[in-house]
């Protein structure tokens, strides 16, 4: 404050423009005035909302500058300079990744993505270490530097705001726990907490799966808690183990899009779930039937035959959900006889 007091009295004893000496005036005011308002108190602030609107827009621009600054030539050569000398010894203390989640992309591949937890230092380097384990198992580790093995999601202007990279060779159908930290020159900062995630199943023969029955299957008179289910080019069928003493109109069926419902019947009120949920895929609804199969190979069964809405669209499970398994797309595949061009005939890779 003392220089600009003596800026302006020197102003004023040289020959200089009045309307110099106006802007000076205005920008000194505008300055003093800005610096009043972050500094003033929030009980002050908290009374009067002009006041508050005018130190938020203040906090943003400094917010701007500052961002403006670090994307110079002279900013981004003196940190290239800091790092290579101080070899990450102006690094600050490594903080964990934010915005830690996992994807199953196949039968032993996930993908995961992360954010690094940045601060205020513009010398700070750091790299990361993944870690997971199967089970009670001990836990598996593996270096990780962004700038060589991760896939930069974040874009030119975000530079490394978001990474995403691939852990291969787990186990098939098989969830796995996942956690990741960084490390700094001052050693590993610490842990994200802990994700699961499943890796996809291969599919059975009939490229179906397994998957689990809602509480209604206790009333089944099978004393099996899982159905299973097959597709086709056109159609997905579902089986469900029944006993010999359930009967159809103990049952409740109804069929949209993009749901489906089937539960055992108590009562005109009471509906015990069987089925229930959003299917992973569209159907026509109008097509979908149901009965009761007595087959002697298989058991008796509920077949429920749902139509896709789309002809060739490879399902990887039929309900969405963690209870309902999803297997690989990429080891289903649709075979038509040459021959017979309208053949439902399959193929299992």
């Amino acid at each position: 404050m003392g220089v600009m007091v003596l800026f302006r009295f020197m102003l004023g004893m040289t020959a200089v423009p009045s309307w110099l000496v106006i802007a000076f005036d205005i920008g000194a005011a505008a300055f003093c005035g800005s610096v009043l308002l972050l500094v003033m108190p929030k009980q002050v602030l908290s009374q009067s909302k002009m006041l508050r609107t005018g130190r938020n827009k203040i906090l943003r621009s400094l917010a701007r500058i500052w961002e403006l600054s670090l994307q110079g030539p002279f900013f981004r050569l003196v940190v290239w300079f800091g790092r290579k000398l101080c070899k990450g010894r102006l690094s600050s203390r490594a903080r964990a990744p934010h915005g830690f989640n996992l994807k199953a992309d196949n039968t032993d591949e996930v993908t995961v993505k992360f954010s690094p937890t940045k601060g205020w230092n513009p010398f700070h380097e750091e790299k990361y270490v993944i870690s997971w384990k199967q089970g009670a198992d001990h836990w598996t580790e593996r270096n990780l530097n962004p700038l060589e093995e991760c896939e930069d999601l974040s874009g030119k202007e975000k530079k490394g705001d978001r990474f995403k990279f691939i852990v291969d060779q787990l186990p098939t159908f098989k969830e796995v726990k996942f956690r990741m930290c960084a490390v700094s020159y001052w050693g590993r900062g610490p842990w994200t907490k802990e994700v699961a995630v499943t890796t996809l199943a291969l599919p059975n023969k009939d490229l179906g799966f397994t998957g689990r029955l809602g509480p209604g299957w206790e009333k089944t008179g099978s004393g099996k808690s899982e159905y299973s289910w097959i597709q086709t080019r056109n159609e997905v069928h579902i089986k469900i183990p029944v006993g010999k003493n359930l009967k159809g109109k103990d049952l409740k069926f109804k069929a949209l899009p993009t749901r489906l419902e089937l539960g055992i019947v108590a009562d005109r009120e009471t509906v015990t779930p069987l089925l229930k949920g959003y299917l992973a895929k569209k159907i026509n609804p109008d097509d979908a039937t149901w009965y009761i199969d007595e087959g002697a190979e298989e058991g008796r069964h509920i077949l429920i035959t749902l139509f896709k809405l789309e002809m060739m669209d490879r399902w990887t499970r039929v309900f969405d959900g963690p209870e309902h398994p999803e297997i690989d797309a990429r080891h289903v595949t649709f075979f038509v006889d040459p021959l017979n061009p309208g053949s439902l005939g399959d193929l299992y890779e």
